[in-house]
């Protein structure tokens, strides 16, 4: 509130990128000034917000950097993606992605609207326990448009920490999914339900765990935990499919890539989510 200075918004000369542009282009700004915007996301190019110092700029772009205080905000939630469109967070372990009767604070959509964020409009949802790329847009325009379009999704990409070890180390399941009156899902080869598939691949084992690249087809509720379980391992941390203990201290899942085409541009936007450190190949047991 107390920081009310103009934004400065100046045309781009020539190609070259974002952090030498804005040197070169205000030469009044202080020493190490650009890069601070940039770090706190305070400069878009054509209303894309980035803080990459070498994002490709080209002549004719117009950069704004907004030095009020209330342009930006200050997210509690690690932003991975953001455009004039969509936004998109590398969501925790834990942390809801919307409301649910019994919770409705705690989770991802509040604390981004609480920081400023607003309107936004959820576009798909992670289990509670899931972590990784968790996309939502800024329109009920854009919303409704990608959610139609959600089935042609280009690439749903997930890691996972399993118990014990394949021995097929590339597989693929295919099965319809049904629930019980417990929220259970289950799979049956025939009749009725929801269609999923799930294609993994073993990165690397030891003698009691197993790390996958995990591609689905079909964004299934519980698909990959009921799939991982039905193949006799379960995921670890994951006791309500089977899992006999947790190593990692939290579920062994995480979306770490979405692919899909931008409603506005039609090009292919790819997000990608880092898994966090202890995201990874428990030691073996003794």
């Amino acid at each position: 509130m107390k920081n009310i200075k103009e934004d400065i918004v100046f045309e781009v000369k020539e190609d070259c990128g974002l952090l030498d542009c804005v040197r070169k282009e205000r030469v009044e700004l202080p020493a190490g000034k650009a890069k601070s915007y940039l770090e706190h996301r305070m400069i878009s190019v054509d209303d894309t917000v980035t803080s990459k110092f070498d994002y490709p700029v080209k002549r004719g772009q117009t950069i704004k950097i907004s030095q009020s205080v209330n342009s930006s905000y200050d997210s509690p939630l690690e932003i991975i993606y953001e455009d004039s469109d969509l936004l998109a967070i590398n969501k925790p372990a834990g942390l809801l992605s919307v409301a649910t009767d019994t919770e409705k604070e705690n989770t991802a959509i509040r604390l981004l609207r609480d920081s400023g964020i607003d309107p936004l409009y959820v576009v798909h949802r992670i289990d509670r326990d899931t972590s990784g790329v968790l996309l939502f847009s800024k329109s009920m325009e854009m919303r409704d448009k990608l959610q139609n379009a959600w089935d042609e999704v280009i690439r749903r990409e997930y890691l996972a920490v399993c118990e014990g070890v394949f021995a097929e180390k590339r597989g693929r399941c295919d099965t319809i999914l049904r629930e019980t009156s417990t929220y259970l899902v289950y799979s049956v080869k025939f009749g009725e339900g929801q269609r999923a598939i799930t294609n993994y691949e073993v990165l690397k084992e030891n003698a009691h765990y197993s790390y996958l690249r995990v591609l689905i087809e079909t964004g299934r509720k519980n698909q990959i935990r009921v799939h991982m379980k039905e193949l006799s391992h379960p995921i670890v941390g994951d006791k309500k499919y089977g899992a006999h203990g947790s190593p990692m201290g939290r579920l062994g899942l995480h979306a770490s890539l979405l692919e899909f085409i931008h409603p506005r541009t039609g090009n292919a936007v790819v997000i990608k989510a880092p898994p966090e450190s202890r995201f990874r190949l428990p030691k073996e047991k003794k």
